[in-house]
């Protein structure tokens, strides 16, 4: 009884050890799907920060784009991002955005919006990069 009890005890250990473990930012996946993660270009790593919604519509004949991202971590980590915005043949829509800055709290999910340049953007991209506080 008493081998039991100790196989018991160090698998319940083992198993609380596991749950307590804390999510660390490096294996935490970009995009929640693959579908989202097909519309980021990611420089470097997202820091555990996660793309977990991505929507799209034309409004007033002008495409724009909104995604929520999470921080799956304890840590508040700054995030930079710009959208990239291409026609129906793929190539690029205006001059091109600048990095914006975006501070997202540990455990805090953020929305991030973008509005392409004119009509004739039909696609985008959110090029994203982060780095820890």
């Amino acid at each position: 009884m008493k081998q039991i009890s100790k196989q018991f005890a160090a698998c319940a250990a083992l198993v609380a050890s596991c749950i307590a473990a804390p999510v660390m930012a490096d294996t935490i996946p970009n995009a929640s799907s693959p579908g989202i993660a097909s519309k980021l270009i990611v420089r470097g790593t997202l820091e555990g920060v996660q793309v977990t919604d991505l929507r799209s519509q034309r409004k007033n004949d002008v495409m724009v784009v909104q995604a929520e991202t999470v921080n799956l971590t304890n840590y508040d980590v700054r995030i930079y991002y710009r959208f990239r915005w291409t026609d129906a043949a793929g190539m690029q829509v205006g001059d091109g955005e600048v990095w914006k800055p975006l501070m997202i709290l540990g455990q805090q999910s953020q929305f991030i919006k973008g509005t392409a340049y004119g009509p004739q953007a039909t696609d985008f991209k959110i090029e994203m990069s982060a780095e820890p506080r």
